[in-house]
């Protein structure tokens, strides 16, 4: 895999996570961060550092990313929340 198809996501304890850039596109924040015409440095070197966030919950959200990735053809955030208000309702 070539490193203009990849991005790397740094924690506040410094782990690295080297990810896909398809997954991390799956963030609109880290897309825009990728992708403006403004230079950003995140796009120069494919590295988005994240000071607040920890490693463990770094790691969640790109098993998320893969997830999302894979899974958001089929079904779709709204319609899943939709669904669980739909079964609330008729659950009285």
């Amino acid at each position: 895999m070539k490193r203009k198809d990849t991005v790397k996501l740094i924690s506040a304890d410094e782990m690295e996570f080297i990810i896909d850039k398809d997954a991390a596109m799956v963030s609109q924040t880290i897309g825009n961060m990728l992708t403006s015409p403004g230079g950003f440095a995140e796009m120069e070197l494919g590295e988005v550092t994240f000071p607040e966030i920890s490693a463990v919950i770094l790691e969640k959200i790109c098993q998320y990313f893969y997830w999302a990735l894979q899974y958001s053809r089929f079904v779709f955030l709204y319609q899943c929340l939709v669904c669980v208000n739909a079964v609330d309702i008729l659950n009285g």
